[in-house]
């Protein structure tokens, strides 16, 4: 937001709620001229969170335009009194054993059996504390919905085509190349995009009758989902990979989509053996060229690099580009070298092709099982046809785990938090730095690391930008902040919410579907809400939906009426980055600006929901709770993985102060969090996670149950 930017209100205090409802989203209350002072960071210095985006960064995707908030925040708290005596509760009714943890921390989280967050704030009688959860999850709404959309209307074609173009063109070679080692390569990959095809749609494309045992044999490897050696590249692959989860298991399609395109991502044409055996990787890198030979061939007036294009570059924008070498990297040493597809039966040449290409980059994230006699990012490298993507959490926890931190077997979600610098994460995890000799070395490393990162690094996709938006929930200087956010209680609170909006982040799922709400009466007594005052966050968020919006509608992949909610709630977060600055500089806020606080849990709830048919085709039951679980690290050696979850939302009461240091009791709702190991054959969708909250047989992590004002139900 620049410094001369002012928020307009639009209409009188007297326009009725009614109307008001239907513009709230589309205004912006009053902000005045502020002061260009940035508040204390309260970060560990040298650490990525402490850095800032200041100026117009352009992609190849998207413009991202930071609105850099300015401000001095200078609240003198007032002291809450012995029973909450000066506290105007505002109609607002709590059990007695609430108000010793209010008095103490000025907040308190009460677990709830609510399977939405937006449950309350369809009340209008309640006065409003708007959290930052609340706006993060509406972001992961929209974020979640438009990829669905791409994949059930795009990537899910356009892959199918791409496979079946591909293994036309291999089996019309089978007929031109007869060397022994062309037809041993060219069976192989048949086999390869047959398994594909099979996934995406068994019904349409029957394995040929020249790969139909080799093929079967791996298709029953994937059904197994459990280790076993591929009988196609002959490396041990992890088939539990291909449990259908996250927003995959919402419709058959989406099904059929997970299985194939994670084939295509997991399955490497490898330069050399896992152990560094030099026949296999002339074998499989054979396999890769006479793959990419058939590229060129066209369907529809479209090549195979066509087809691989739309399918590859929308989703770096989402979440990355690959980790592994790519079919255009591989195509281009190929025509560098002037080599033909006849010389790809000379071991030699193919053998000097291994040669150049080992000085490509190699992958930082091993997600093979190979021994650790092994460097993993040698042996592993090599060619994917849509290689799974370089994200920096699952980096972070390659780094400190065994091999480079010797014995330890599986990371935890404060590890990505610590190295981006939260001071509490740190504190934490001092038990691993007394525990395993390399672990603070290795922390160190990274924080070095990621802190040389430039804004190109940070805005480079979506993904790293939802990272880089959760920054200022690190900050533990709440100087000039309301007295519960100095609460030591109120840190854990917001790492809380950043780790749950991680979660969501790796789920990359949450739709909600056609939502009641309750009927709006006449306009109600002016109710004192509050917005959780984290502007930093706020306007990353306007700036993270804008460059989304940008970059989808440029290209013509996502509807109007999707486009539209973008809009609006960028519109939202301005607002919230506005009325946050307004309360940290102790500035009286309007009657108008104190109706939009408690209308925008609606406006959320309504940019949330969708009531038209057309988005049917992409949601299903597991939509209508906000819970979602992921799996995000794979331990081979106890054969566990470590999932992280979002569960029923808390509600959350907090004493907040107007300018004049007048207390008032108002009324949210936050994340809730998860954090365990599970067995690799049981990875959770989200149905089943839904089932193991019902029974209460996960408990959050002890951390938070110890620090946190929480209130059990019973």
């Amino acid at each position: 937001m620049s410094n001369n930017k002012f928020f307009q209100i639009i209409g009188g205090s007297s326009i009725a709620i009614a109307i008001f409802l239907l513009t709230v989203i589309f205004f912006n209350p009053l902000s005045p001229l502020l002061p260009i002072i940035s508040p204390n960071s309260g970060l560990l210095p040298n650490t990525a969170s402490n850095h800032k985006i200041n100026t117009k960064v352009i992609t190849s995707f998207a413009e991202y335009n930071p609105l850099n908030p300015s401000f001095t925040a200078q609240i003198v708290s007032s002291s809450i009194q012995t029973g909450l005596s000066n506290v105007d509760f505002q109609g607002l009714s709590i059990p007695s054993n609430y108000y010793s943890y209010l008095e103490e921390h000025g907040f308190v989280l009460v677990e709830s059996d609510s399977k939405q967050i937006y449950t309350f704030y369809s009340d209008t009688d309640t006065p409003k504390y708007i959290t930052t959860d609340i706006a993060l999850h509406a972001f992961h709404v929209l974020f979640d919905l438009s990829l669905r959309i791409l994949e059930t209307n795009h990537f899910y074609y356009n892959f199918e085509s791409l496979l079946y173009l591909l293994r036309t063109d291999q089996r019309s070679l089978l007929n031109t190349l007869s060397e022994s080692s062309f037809q041993d390569a060219l069976l192989k990959n048949i086999a390869y995009l047959s398994v594909m095809l099979h996934l995406i749609d068994p019904g349409s494309y029957p394995i040929p009758y020249e790969v139909q045992a080799l093929t079967q044999a791996e298709i029953d490897n994937i059904n197994s989902q459990t280790f076993g050696f591929s009988s196609i590249f002959g490396y041990k692959e992890d088939y539990s990979q291909y449990i259908v989860r996250g927003h995959y298991t919402r419709t058959d399609l989406l099904e059929k989509y997970f299985q194939s395109m994670m084939y295509a991502g997991r399955m490497s044409f490898l330069l050399q053996g896992l152990e560094g055996e030099v026949d296999i990787g002339i074998d499989q890198t054979r396999m890769a060229l006479l793959l990419l030979s058939s590229f060129n061939s066209t369907t529809n007036n479209e090549s195979g690099w066509d087809l691989w294009n739309k399918i590859y570059n929308p989703t770096v924008f989402y979440v990355g580009t690959s980790d592994d070498l790519t079919p255009k990297e591989y195509h281009t040493l190929w025509s560098d070298l002037d080599i033909t597809l006849e010389d790809l039966s000379d071991d030699i040449i193919v053998l000097d092709f291994i040669t150049k290409a080992k000085s490509f980059r190699k992958p930082k994230i091993n997600s093979m099982i190979i021994s650790d006699q092994y460097e993993a990012e040698n042996v592993t490298q090599g060619f994917r046809l849509m290689g799974q993507r370089f994200i920096p959490d699952s980096y972070i926890f390659q780094q400190l785990v065994h091999t480079k931190v010797k014995d330890r077997l599986m990371p935890t979600a404060l590890d990505v938090f610590s190295v981006f610098g939260s001071p509490r994460a740190e504190e934490l995890l001092l038990i691993e730095n007394q525990t395993y000799h390399d672990y603070n070395g290795q922390i160190q490393k990274l924080r070095e690391e990621f802190n040389n990162l430039t804004d190109q690094d940070w805005t480079q996709n979506l993904y790293w930008l939802w990272v880089y938006t959760l920054f200022p929930l690190l900050k533990t200087d709440m100087s000039g902040y309301p007295g519960y956010m100095n609460s030591p209680s109120w840190v854990d609170k917001s790492l809380m919410t950043a780790l749950s909006s991680w979660v969501e982040l790796r789920h990359d799922t949450i739709l909600y579907a056609k939502q009641s709400y309750t009927q709006w009466k006449s306009v109600p007594p002016l109710l004192k809400g509050y917005v959780e005052p984290y502007p930093d966050l706020y306007s990353r968020l306007s700036s993270l939906v804008k460059m989304m919006k940008s970059g989808l509608e440029s290209r013509g992949l996502i509807d109007g009426k999707l486009l539209d909610k973008m809009s609006r709630l960028s519109y939202v977060y301005d607002n919230l980055t506005a009325l946050s600055i307004k309360e940290l500089t102790n500035q009286a806020l309007t009657e108008e600006e104190y109706r939009y606080i408690n209308d925008i849990g609606t406006a959320f709830a309504r940019l949330a929901s969708f009531d038209n048919t057309e988005y049917e085709n992409i949601i299903g039951d597991e939509d209508s709770r906000m819970a979602v679980v992921a799996d995000v690290h794979t331990d081979p050696n106890r054969m566990k993985v470590l999932q992280v979850a979002t569960g029923n939302p808390y509600i959350i009461y907090v004493i907040v102060q107007d300018n004049i240091g007048n207390l008032y009791l108002t009324k949210g709702a936050t994340y809730s969090y998860y954090e365990f190991t599970n067995d690799i054959s049981t990875r959770l969708t989200d149905g089943t996670w839904h089932d193991l909250l019902e029974s209460n047989q996960i408990p959050i992590p002890g951390w938070l149950s110890e620090s946190l004002p929480l209130i059990f139900s019973t």
